[in-house]
């Protein structure tokens, strides 16, 4: 067997491992909710409504691209309807996704490199739903599929490569399109780099890159179709208002103030005195450093949650800035690692940037599985540079190689704790529902759900409407199988227009609901006037389940 042979069979064989034990990982998790999503009333019961001819944008209302609705009623097709389908359908995603960030990883660094960094971002699944029907765990699929294609194109200057990189950004824009923007413009200011830059330094101007065209044809090929099946519907001109204005209302409902950043700036000044010091020990260098690495690690695994929060938050940013530092300044990399290097970053932003400008935790978790590729490489094409730096510089490259080491304890500090209590999982209670058989919940809740579910069937006959005045009102729509009288997937969401909530109201009369699913805190929170009268004066607390309150007509 000749080297070059060899050297396939381990890549195979190194892949083949991630693939088995990502679907072995993730297939012991990817049924285990710890909170009842409202992805289950937004996508789920939406590609219910799919499936029953209902238009989304035109027959009811949603924030998201189209993707994730027609997706899951493609899968309740094929698997049937249920909470476990749709979650075996994330299951898929999810490890294709990390399979291809592996690939990705692997054209730009050594296999062993590629392994490390690709079960570093494996540990890295958000908490609160990890595996919920939400846009982006989809979308996360076609922006690696996009890099994977982009470092193809740079290494191949294929323009097959270049198309298939736009295709796989036009996919992802059907399921966030904002990302999908983003992924866009960062691709296209790759493509557009060195002949910009040639026209700046008023050198000899290089050729236009054709590619770029390719890229955008790509984009172009699934976004057309779709635009224009809505066109035919008349859903157009409702879908744009919704993707373009309704998103940006939502962003604004959820303004937060950033994170503090002082764990972060300590962090960056007790590394600037480590390195200071670490260049006057220089007869216990070793001893010195990996002390340093153990008070790391500790920190990572017993550190204040708050200060680690902030460093979730402001660590991407600082990678990002790293990243394009690097790409610029490295003098040791080739042309071609600092595109690639450039590719790994412009993803990396693309997927950090659904925090802004909420400041969401939870999407800056999302974000690290490409955030760590990107670190990674960076560690990898300054590593020679690194082993030769002179005093304050080599110290400061051996701060930046710890700090992998410190998002991977991080990420194995999330990982369980949103899914293990000591050696047991959280979540270990099976619903007993039909539609969300094999689905497990902590005790309490999934006993609530059964409860509030089994009540709904008791009280609302198949085929009929209740009101969900909450949001985890619109779940229970679809786990117990029945109508939702109105065309808002969350009645207090952004979004819904006056003539919708009067729409609702008239329903709720002229269909004779007779049921709302509510709480406290939505009641006080009912800001449609009429509503709050005619349920006021029509309708009474009966039951409640936690916080889930049942109001049921006089």
């Amino acid at each position: 067997m000749t080297r070059l042979n060899n050297e396939a069979l381990k890549d195979v064989l190194a892949a083949t491992a991630v693939l088995v034990i990502t679907a072995v990982v993730y297939g012991l998790l990817f049924n285990r909710e710890t909170t009842l999503s409202y992805s289950i009333g937004y996508n789920l019961y939406g590609a219910e409504r799919v499936l029953s001819g209902e238009i989304p944008y035109l027959d009811f209302h949603t924030l998201y691209p189209p993707g994730t609705v027609y997706l899951n009623a493609l899968l309740f097709k094929i698997i049937g309807i249920g909470l476990f389908s749709a979650l075996f359908g994330v299951l898929l995603f999810k490890v294709g996704t990390i399979l291809v960030i592996y690939a990705c990883s692997r054209m730009a660094m050594p296999r062993a490199w590629s392994v490390f960094t690709t079960f570093s971002a494996v540990l890295w699944l958000r908490p609160n739903g990890p595996f919920k029907a939400a846009p982006m765990h989809y979308g996360a699929l076609f922006l690696a599929l996009a890099l994977y294609f982009t470092l193809e194109g740079e290494r191949r200057e294929s323009a097959r490569c270049s198309f298939a990189a736009g295709f796989s950004i036009g996919l992802l824009a059907l399921f966030k399109h904002n990302i999908g923007a983003y992924a866009l413009a960062g691709i296209i200011a790759l493509q557009l780099a060195p002949y910009l830059m040639s026209l700046y330094r008023r050198s000899e101007a290089k050729r236009f890159d054709r590619r770029l065209l390719w890229v955008i044809g790509g984009f172009c090929l699934p976004v057309l179709p779709v635009i224009l099946f809505f066109w035919s519907k008349g859903a157009l001109d409702a879908m744009i208002r919704s993707l373009l204005f309704g998103s940006g209302e939502f962003l604004v409902s959820r303004l937060a103030a950033s994170p503090s950043p002082v764990a972060p700036a300590a962090l960056v000044v007790i590394a600037t005195g480590a390195v200071w010091l670490g260049r006057r020990l220089e007869e216990a260098q070793m001893l010195y450093w990996s002390a340093l690495l153990l008070l790391v690690v500790v920190f990572a695994f017993f550190g204040p949650q708050s200060a680690i929060d902030q460093l979730i938050f402001y660590g991407p940013i600082l990678v990002i800035i790293s990243g394009f530092a690097v790409c610029l300044t490295a003098r040791e990399i080739s042309t071609e690692q600092r595109r690639m290097l450039a590719a790994f970053v412009i993803v990396a932003l693309a997927s950090f940037l659904e925090a802004f400008p909420r400041f969401a935790r939870e999407q800056a978790i999302a974000s690290m599985p490409f955030v760590l590729p990107a670190l990674f490489l960076q560690v990898y094409l300054i590593r020679n540079w690194l082993e030769r730096a002179p005093g304050i510089a080599r110290g400061a490259a051996i701060a930046l190689a710890i700090t992998p080491v410190l998002f991977a304890c991080l990420g194995i500090r999330v990982f369980t704790s949103s899914f293990l209590a000591g050696a047991a999982f959280k979540s270990d209670t099976p619903l007993s529902i039909e539609r969300g058989r094999r689905v497990y919940f902590p005790e309490n809740t999934a006993r609530e759900i059964d409860d509030v579910v089994s009540f709904i069937k008791e009280r609302v006959p198949p085929g009929g409407y209740f009101f969900a005045e909450s949001y985890a009102g619109s779940s229970f729509l679809f786990l117990a199988e029945r109508n939702n009288p109105s065309g808002a997937q969350f009645w207090g969401g952004v979004g819904v227009t006056p003539t919708e909530r009067e729409r609702t109201l008239n329903a709720i009369k002229d269909r004779s609901v007779n049921l709302i699913v509510t709480s406290d805190r939505d009641r006080e929170a009912e800001k449609y006037r009429p509503m709050r009268d005619y349920i006021d004066d029509n309708f009474r607390e009966t039951r409640r389940f936690g916080e889930v309150v049942i109001l049921e007509r006089r």
